[in-house]
């Protein structure tokens, strides 16, 4: 999945993109988790999670966690990991999807431009609401720790990754 292309302006090691709209009850998974990683110092951006907000996004990005609301059929609370070019990755899951060309959109239109990122995680929380002026539902509510948790776990083995790749790089050059 290794792309190289030129980058102009900042470059990310990683991101966290957290998909959602608060006003749209369990579909507010993203905007939350990034309020409670915010809380932590961890950098996140909020969008909503178009195909072209998603593609924008990681241009620059070496490693993209994507947090979002999930449509499986799976009991609503349930925590998903899914990771691009691993069996059972189903970007279609991600409630962006259900809104329009999202997710699954933006990683096909980024395979076949070879613009995907190095890395591509998507955490997701099953969720039951997705009605229009509705608060997250009790299930989704209760699993949001959990979520931030698991968010929390991805990042830093990204970065613990990331700065044992520039450890070996410096070691190299001396």
């Amino acid at each position: 999945m290794t792309s190289r292309r030129a980058r102009a302006g900042r470059t990310y090691r990683a991101r966290i993109l957290c998909c959602g709209r608060m006003d749209w009850g369990d579909d507010a998974v993203g905007p939350l988790c990034a309020a409670a990683l915010a809380e932590r110092k961890i950098p996140a951006a909020t969008l909503g999670g178009s195909a072209s907000e998603l593609l924008e996004a990681w241009r620059e990005a070496q490693h993209v966690i994507v947090v979002d609301a999930i449509t499986s059929g799976a009991k609503p609370g349930t925590l998903l990991r899914m990771r691009y070019g691993e069996p059972g990755f189903q970007p279609e899951r991600a409630r962006s999807c259900a809104r329009g060309p999202g997710l699954a959109q933006a990683v096909r239109l980024g395979a076949s431009l070879h613009c995907l990122p190095e890395s591509l995680a998507l955490i997701g929380l099953e969720g039951a609401d997705f009605e229009w002026a509705s608060t997250p539902s009790p299930e989704v509510a209760a699993a949001m720790p959990a979520l931030v948790e698991m968010v929390l776990q991805e990042w830093q083995s990204l970065i613990s990754a990331t700065q044992a790749i520039r450890k070996r790089s410096s070691a190299g050059r001396s």
